[in-house]
């Protein structure tokens, strides 16, 4: 075989094969790459493009007789190159991050942690610099196979802290958190049936304070620069009926009249109510322009029903009630089945509560219940079929003894309870699909709304090119300017409905992220969940645990 020698050449760096003579047998490509990787330039970049050169001066067949031993300058041929490690230090657009990007070197120089320092001095890094990931990363750089490319994070600057965002905390106790706060007796047991005495609040009276808003922490940037942290905006009391917030301090709410404290959302209302002992056959039904306070209980087939809220600190015994606001039932709901083969609608059931807002009640026993957001029930919730817009929990948050069992609940998002389902496996429905149907009927209303006005925007562009085809008149042309006007008028509400568009498929994905149930105690077979097309059967007990939903599988956390 040829006499082949390697050698390093001035020039960039290329290393170049060199044939000394045509010996036999003849050089193949096979050979080349055998011999460069024997070679002391074995790391180089071989560039194997470059081999046909080598190959295209060997002669078809080899005529001994002819054939000189040696060449008196051999024939050289660039075959690969000596490159040293290149090293990119990146600042991202923010200032907040530095990323080192390393080539590992082919045959010749490494890259040195003063190669390193040296980059970063040169973009303005000054802070956030991480000396345990520049090791990392030039140690890594010691190791790689080479021609390489790999990157490191080697700093970071510190963003500002979100911020704390302002909070709310009563000073006086709501009516509906005492549904779910029973009294303890002097040996610590907890008294199911004594709430204390009724609270109510005088004109002035000190309700609720907000807690301002915070700024996080401040931070930098790698170049050192401060970043200010900026506190939240303050979110708003809603203030309702019968309060206002203090002349001397913004971040207090008042009451501005005598009566009973109502929760609301980041807020309180006092309400002066019409009271009554009870609702039964000596009162008759009861309709009121207001809020009604019951300090007894609502008898068997008696109405009760208010504009506003409805307190009553008895019971609901197969009675009717209905408010504009909350329904608040400091001991219990009772009712029973009219007819055991009919469906669980409100008409199957003798005791039915209907609110706007909020149902809070001690406990409940084959009732219907709708609430436009929440249904909190302190201990058990027995047979009922119940509606909630938001929510539906039994029992505090961790409280593993609260009962959720049989019936038909039908929440927009949450449901939690310490059991769900019972030790027979009673069949029981938890449904989550309403308020996701409606979206989704709102959306399709939307994109149907969507296509007609694209089409007649296309109609009128279509029949404005057919007018201007025509012999210009002035009530041709004053029809033409209705048509463009008309266009843009159109144009205007297409924008207004795409944003609507956006907006119904956030709303309608974020409540679909956001469905869950969450058991402090034992799941049960039996139960089944209903997300629109999806049924999802527990055939297993299960302990503590948050079930949730995605496209097509229920998922246990």
């Amino acid at each position: 075989m040829a006499e082949v020698t390697f050698r390093l050449t001035e020039e960039q760096g290329y290393i170049e094969i060199c044939i000394h003579d045509f010996a036999p047998p003849l050089l193949k490509e096979p050979d080349v790459k055998r011999l460069f990787s024997m070679s002391e330039f074995r790391e180089c970049c071989f560039y194997p493009e470059k081999v046909a050169d080598v190959l295209a001066v060997m002669p078809v067949k080899l005529d001994m007789e002819n054939a000189p031993e040696t060449f008196e300058e051999p024939m050289c041929f660039v075959i690969a190159q000596m490159r040293d490690a290149e090293l990119e230090i990146e600042l991202d657009e923010s200032g907040m991050e530095v990323t080192a990007h390393c080539t590992m070197q082919e045959g010749g120089e490494g890259i040195s942690l003063e190669n390193i320092v040296k980059k970063l001095k040169e973009i303005g890094a000054v802070k956030g610099i991480d000396k345990d990931a520049i090791r990392a990363f030039h140690g890594r750089a010691q190791k790689e196979r080479p021609g390489i490319r790999f990157a490191e994070i080697i700093a970071k600057g510190k963003p500002t802290g979100a911020g704390i965002e302002s909070s709310f905390e009563y000073l006086v106790t709501p009516i509906q958190d005492r549904v779910l706060a029973p009294q303890k007796r002097e040996d610590g047991t907890i008294d199911m049936h004594e709430l204390g005495d009724i609270d109510s609040v005088e004109k002035g009276d000190h309700l609720m304070r907000r807690i301002p808003a915070q700024a996080g922490g401040n931070g930098y940037t790698i170049r050192g620069e401060a970043l200010v942290s900026i506190a939240p905006d303050n979110v708003p009391f809603n203030v309702g009926d019968g309060t206002s917030t203090s002349p001397d301090d913004a971040n207090l709410l008042i009451a501005t009249c005598k009566g009973i404290p109502l929760k609301s959302k980041n807020g309180i209302s006092v309400s002066e109510m019409l009271v009554l002992n009870n609702v039964d056959l000596t009162t008759g039904n009861v309709e009121y322009d207001g809020s009604i306070m019951v300090s007894g209980s609502v008898k068997g087939g008696m109405l009760v029903k208010a504009t506003k809220d409805v307190i009553i600190y008895g019971f609901v015994e197969s009675g009717m009630v209905e408010a504009g606001g909350n329904i608040v039932v400091q001991q219990g709901v009772i009712g029973r089945e009219i007819d055991e083969d009919s469906d669980l609608d409100k008409d199957h059931f003798t005791s039915r509560l209907i609110a706007k807002n909020d149902i809070s009640a001690r406990y409940a026993q084959s009732a219907y219940m709708e609430a436009g957001r929440d249904i909190a029930v302190l201990s058990q919730l027995l047979h009922c079929h119940v509606i909630a817009d938001h929510g539906v929990y039994v029992g505090e948050k961790g409280q593993k003894k609260s009962k959720l069992v049989g019936g038909i609940i039908k929440a927009g998002k949450e449901v939690s309870s310490g059991e769900i389902g019972s030790l027979s496996n009673a069949p029981m429905e938890l449904d989550f699909s309403h308020r996701l149907l409606s979206i989704a009927e709102e959306l399709s209303t939307t994109r149907k709304e969507n296509i007609v006005k694209q089409e007649l925007i296309q109609g009128l562009r279509e029949a404005l090119e057919e007018l201007k085809a025509q012999q210009p008149t002035l009530e041709l042309i004053n029809h033409c300017k209705k048509i463009v006007n008309t266009i843009s008028i159109v144009k205007e509400d297409l924008v207004s409905i795409n944003l609507n568009e956006q907006s119904l498929n956030i709303k309608l994905n974020k409540l679909r992220e956001g469905i869950r149930v969450t058991v402090y105690g034992r799941l049960y077979p039996g139960v089944e969940f209903t997300v629109c097309e999806q049924h999802h059967s527990i055939l297993e007990e299960r302990g503590n645990s948050v079930v949730r939903f995605n496209d097509s599988n229920m998922v246990f956390e």
